[in-house]
């Protein structure tokens, strides 16, 4: 049985013997061919977010490219080029001021680059280049904190896994062709299971996740209820970490108040979009119960219905990603059959952090299946990510992140995304079947060796 176990792991065996030079050469040419592929089949947006004709104009050389063109990414280029004026009247993403500081330090160093040496690009190629960069490392920092918190460790054939299911999942099907920050969401969302599952509370750098998105506070506030359950104990802990929290916030409030000082008051605004807009976000919830005179934006924007608002939202949701949640339950399903108990600290921490996420994002007012996903979706990943290290098989990883990977890129409108596969996804599927049902065989046998 031992023969069969080391075969099990040969890709693991033989990237682990690489020198790091080969294995980092080998991670940019998966990391470049997956994005390659990825563009190849570009996502059909709706809406406003379109994939248009744009023109780059780079080195001298003007050339035109199918490329998306996101309906708000006026505003983060804006950001990006000028940090310093984000604080100006109605810059809607003044609530993200951290991801913004970073797109403008790879902008500038992008920038710079080309001064020195006299290379022409124009903006906004610069700019779509600087987000496409910041969008690979998010997904590579992803795959690092997915190693940490189910492995603990950094594990080079399973951080190539996490990569690409990362990059071929739901969401990043759709934004990472965007400057948006949404891509960063699942970051925190990680790290916060990483945080919980080591128990290393730290209030600063949930206060740094809050400036790249508001999300930041979930993990925060999960921990935090944790740390008051015994209260005598932890009270010190708990200050120490609200004070860290607050200080990244406080640190960009003083930027704003600087700017404004120096360079008048209409570069020192204060705007959350987020709440003080049509879609009062959080701020609904307060107000229904401590205003008698206040009017709903919307009609979900009540106690009586924001419920079944949110219920119909999370039908829509399990009706788009039904294929990766059956997947999901498949390994879930195998998963107990192997340990006849699910009682596996990671895999209960994500559970309910996702549970918790879901429950919290309940009341934020925006009925709209991503804002779900940002709860289950993130949870199902996740959890697919767990189990599919619990099944020790190099094979089948490889045969589901082709699966997972076929599934997203074959599909680009939300009807398509359904329970119906072509043939290839079929012979990928039935292969994954046989490996599990050859693997709990192997299980049974074990015990007569």
């Amino acid at each position: 049985m031992k023969k069969v176990d080391v075969n099990k792991l040969f890709i693991q065996n033989f990237i682990s013997k690489l020198n790091i030079k080969t294995y980092l050469l080998a991670v940019i040419c998966v990391e470049t061919f997956s994005i390659f592929i990825s563009y190849k089949y570009l996502f059909d947006y709706q809406g406003c977010t379109k994939n248009i004709i744009r023109e780059f104009n780079v080195f001298d050389n003007t050339f035109n490219l199918l490329y998306p063109e996101m309906c708000d990414e006026t505003f983060y280029f804006h950001g990006f080029q000028w940090i310093n004026h984000i604080y100006e009247p109605a810059f809607i993403y003044q609530d993200r001021p951290l991801y913004l500081v970073f797109g403008f330090l790879l902008y500038r160093f992008f920038f710079v680059i080309s001064v020195i040496f006299n290379f022409f690009i124009d903006p906004i190629s610069l700019l779509l280049l600087a987000s496409l960069i910041f969008q690979i490392l998010i997904i590579n920092v992803i795959a690092y904190l997915i190693c940490k918190a189910i492995i603990g460790s950094f594990e080079r054939f399973y951080f190539l896994i996490f990569l690409l299911l990362t990059l071929f999942s739901f969401e990043h099907r759709i934004y990472f062709f965007l400057p948006s920050n949404s891509t960063t969401y699942f970051l925190i969302f990680i790290f916060s299971v990483f945080s919980i599952k080591n128990d290393k509370f730290n209030g600063l750098m949930y206060g740094l996740l809050f400036t790249i998105s508001a999300y930041g506070i979930i993990g925060f506030l999960y921990e935090l209820l944790r740390k008051a359950f015994n209260l005598n104990k932890n009270y010190k802990i708990m200050i120490k970490n609200i004070l860290l929290f607050t200080l990244p916030y406080f640190t960009f409030e003083a930027f704003r108040l600087t700017i404004g000082a120096i360079k008048g008051p209409q570069y020192g605004v204060r705007y959350v979009h987020a709440a003080e807009a049509e879609n009062q976000q959080f701020v609904w919830f307060i107000k229904n119960i401590f205003s008698t005179s206040y009017e709903p934006s919307q009609a979900c924007h009540t106690l009586s219905k924001f419920i079944p608002c949110y219920l119909e939202t999370t039908k829509n949701f399990f009706s788009i990603n039904n294929f990766y949640i059956f997947l999901c339950l498949i390994l879930l399903l195998f998963y107990w059959f192997k340990n006849k108990t699910f009682k596996n600290s990671n895999l209960l921490q994500i559970i309910y952090f996702g549970l918790f996420n879901y429950l919290f994002i309940s009341f934020q007012g925006v009925y709209n299946y991503r804002f779900i996903y940002y709860s289950l979706g993130f949870s199902t990943l996740l959890l697919i990510c767990f189990l599919i290290t619990k099944i020790k098989n190099d094979l089948f990883s490889l045969i589901f992140t082709s699966l997972f990977t076929v599934y997203t890129l074959s599909r680009t409108t939300y009807e398509q995304y359904n329970l119906e596969l072509n043939n290839l996804e079929w012979v990928l599927f039935l292969f994954l079947i046989v490996l599990l049902l050859n693997y709990l065989d192997i299980r049974k046998k074990k015990p007569l060796t």
